[in-house]
This record gives structure tokens, sequence and C-alpha cells, in this order.
């Protein structure tokens, strides 16, 4: 029987393409039923039309159906994709630029910090109203966050509802890639066991098919000049923001080892490697986007700033409107981890994906029930995590981050200011300023965001 999948924010331009295209190229979902939900119908009809030409490009029983009714779209759904954003770059602009006027520059801002503090204000009571509306119109159905800030939004979710929710984010599938790419095996090959939060999950151990991952890693940091010269199997794509080393010659070994030098010396240094780009690494740590290191930058730390997500914004509406109008189908996987999930429950072969999910054990330094990136095996019984593990000498920081993210959510239920700075002080980017920077920081970003915070109107 065809699986019944709606996604929530189905007018996006950047996710709703990727996950159509997965879907035409996962055998188990090419006859799925697909349901887009958008509070802006304008933005259904591209989206409906790019359905309409996949299923007929591939020949495939695809059906896509849109609308603004988020009952009608939950009903006979059996898993649901939420993939939205509360507020768009108006919001954000103050996410970003308020904190900068406070000497705290953020390379996303949308995770972490104070960009992704209130994010998170804003997001989490839309995305409680949704998982409430798949309690009533979709009770059994398996919720997969797509959105940022991940952990959060997972968190409330499993706070206050029933909702079964597993949050999918494939930084996970980048270090797989770049670790392919340094060692040469394949990246089904990179088994990682992870302990830690979305954007900072930590890899406590590794295997490069039957070797021990850490212990090539660390051979290699030894002697670095071994990768010189060294080519690769596959350039990196200019997603990555990434830089060659000497820009005359081809991508090297060496190119891949120096712009991962943040992880790598947090690897060097706590005995875990984090698993996520080093633009999101560094919003964890203070210590390295400061004035004394151009803000991140002399490590290679990319600042997206808001005219990098705009830049992002605008290459996704090029590329939706060029399948709109006809463009190929990618006979590739987008790297996006839904698919691959949604395939495992529907056919019942187990896989092992990288998920977060509420902690039962897994992360042995984080308490019960806070939402945690882990590795997870994948079946047609659900989502559950596959090991147990601790970040060791990392595990401090891990709880300050789950300490701001816990206070976060409960701010953003409960409309309570002092929460909301009690989040921005635990927070370590946040919390590393002055006592008088964060009050006033906090402050002027309620009083700026206040449009999209009625929570907090009263």
């Amino acid at each position: 029987m065809a699986p019944r999948i709606t996604i929530v924010g189905g007018g996006s331009t950047h996710w709703t393409p990727r996950l159509l295209s997965d879907f035409a190229n996962t055998p188990s979902l090419t006859a799925a039923e697909v349901s887009l939900h958008d509070i802006d119908e304008s933005s259904l009809a591209p989206m409906l039309a790019i359905g309409k030409h996949i299923a007929a490009a591939r020949d495939i029983g695809l059906q896509v159906t849109g609308g603004t009714d988020l009952a009608e779209a939950l009903d006979g759904a059996e898993f649901v994709i939420s993939a939205f954003s509360v507020g768009g770059f108006e919001s954000m602009r103050h996410d970003l630029e308020i904190p900068a006027r406070h000497g705290l520059r953020q390379p996303v801002g949308d995770s972490v910090g104070p960009g992704g503090i209130f994010r998170s204000l804003r997001s989490i009571p839309v995305m409680v109203a949704i998982a409430r509306a798949v309690e009533r119109h979709a009770p059994g159905a398996l919720l997969l966050n797509v959105s940022n800030p991940m952990t959060a939004l997972c968190r409330a979710v499993a706070r206050e509802t029933s909702v079964r929710t597993v949050g999918l984010c494939n930084e996970l599938v980048g270090l797989q890639f770049w670790l392919s790419l340094v060692f040469d095996v394949p990246m089904h090959d990179v088994d990682p066991t992870v302990a830690g939060v979305n954007h900072l999950p930590l890899v406590t151990s590794l295997r490069l098919g039957g070797d021990d991952g850490f212990e090539r890693l660390h051979r290699v940091l030894e002697h670095p000049e071994q990768l010189e010269g060294q080519p690769v199997w596959m350039d990196p794509p200019s997603q990555s923001h990434w830089h060659k080393v000497d820009p005359a010659r081809g991508w090297t070994k060496a190119d891949i080892v120096a712009n991962n030098r943040l992880k790598l010396e947090v690897f060097r240094r706590f005995g875990v490697l984090p698993g996520s780009a080093d633009t999101h690494v560094s919003e964890f740590f203070p210590w390295f986007v400061t004035a004394a290191s151009d803000y991140g930058r002399d490590w290679g730390v990319h600042h997206y700033g808001l005219d990098g997500h705009r830049l992002d914004k605008v290459a996704d509406d090029t590329e939706a409107a060029e399948l709109e109008a006809g463009g190929e189908v990618s006979p590739w996987p987008s790297g996006e981890l839904a698919a691959p999930l949604l395939d495992a429950v529907v056919t019942g072969r187990p896989r092992s994906l990288p998920v977060n999910i509420p902690n039962a054990g897994q992360v042995a330094d984080l308490s019960e029930g806070v939402v945690v990136e882990c590795m997870g095996t994948v079946d047609a019984r659900g989502v559950r995590a596959r090991d147990v593990a601790s970040a060791g000498a990392a595990a401090e920081h891990l709880r300050r981050v789950a300490a701001s993210q816990e206070l976060t959510v409960r701010a953003a239920l409960d409309g309570d200011r002092g929460l909301v700075l009690e989040a921005m002080l635990a927070d370590p980017a946040a919390g590393s300023l002055p006592w008088e920077t964060v009050v006033d920081m906090t402050d002027e970003l309620l009083a700026a965001t206040a449009p999209w915070l009625p929570q907090f109107a009263s």
C-alpha cells in the first residue's frame, strides 16, 4: 500500500523539490500520496507543478495534492514532515544584527546562541500546534522534523504531546563524505558512534570499514604532510564553502583536512570529533569566534550573515523554477534523510541513520527526556537509539547547551521573559558576555521580534 505523507510547509522551495525528487528515487516511495500544506496558498501551485512533472518524467504513481487546511492535509497521514520557518528574513535580521551590535557575531544563528534561542521562541508554539493537530487528525503518524532549531522543536513536541517525533539533519552525512575523501573508503563504510545534540553531534568512536577510524585519523594528524598532493575521488560541492590551500591546483586530501581545522582541534583536545560543519561547531564553543581569530575566519569558519541566507533562498528558488519548467529530475539522492528513513519504515529493511530523539540513556551525560542526536536503528518498528555513549571530557559542554535549550522550551511555552534571560545566560556564546550586555541584548531582541512572539505580549 502506498505511504501517505504530509509536508507541513509544503510551499518551501528548499525542501519540497528535494523531498519529492528523493521519493521518486526511492522504489518504496514512488507511488506515495503526498499532501502539501502551507499557510501561503500562492506558494503551493509551483510545488504541485513540480510534483506533476516529477511523476510524469519518471512515469511513476507519485500523487501530490495541496491546500491550506491543516486538518484536511493531515487526514489519513502515516508520516508528517515539518519544514517551516516563522518570521522569515525579517525576524532573522534581528537575530543576527542585535547580537552583533553587542559584540557577538554568529556564523549561522539558527540553532544556538541568541539567534537559535529567539528562532525557537517564535517556532515552538507553531510546532506544538502542528503536533496537537497530528494528535487529533493522524494520531498514529510519525512526525519527522527537518526545521531548525531542531533540538528545541523536537523537545517541545515530546514534552507537550504524545506524537512520535524524530529530527533529521544531514550534517553527519557531511562527516561521512569528508572522511571518505581523506581515507578513500565508501561513505557507507564510515560508521560513527554519536553522543550529542543537533549541530554538535560528538563522534565518540569511529569505524572505517574494519579499521579503528580514530587511530587512522590520529596518524594523519601526526603527519599531515603525507596528504600533500594526494587527489580526492570527488571535488567537494560549492555549498561546503571550503577553500583550497593552493587555488592553482586541484583539490587534495590536505585541503579537506585544512577545511576541518576547528573540529580537528576539538578532537585533539577532547578526544571526540564534532560531526557538523565547522561553521556550526564554532557556535557551541565561545573561544573560536572572537576578534583574536577574526571572528573564526582564521579557523576557516564561514559566516553566512543575512546576505548569505538570502543567497541560499535565491538559489533554491532558481532550482525550483527550473524543475517546474520541466528540468531534469536528478537521479542522485539529495543527502537529506527523510526518504531513507521512510524507506526503512515502509519496507522493514533496517537502516542506521543519525536521528534526534528523546534521551533514554543513549547519551549517558544528559538527562532522560532531553532530545539528543545519536545513531539510530530504523525499521518497521520505528526509530530507536543504536548505541550508548558518553562525550567524555566534552560532556560538561553538552550539559550546558542542553540546559539552555530546556530553558528555551519552557520560556517559549510559558511566555516567561525571565526564562528567556536564563536561557541566554546558560548559552555558551551569549553567556560569555558581561551581565549587563546579556540583559540589554535580551530586552532588545524581545522588543524587536515582538510581532512574532504573541505569548510574551501580556
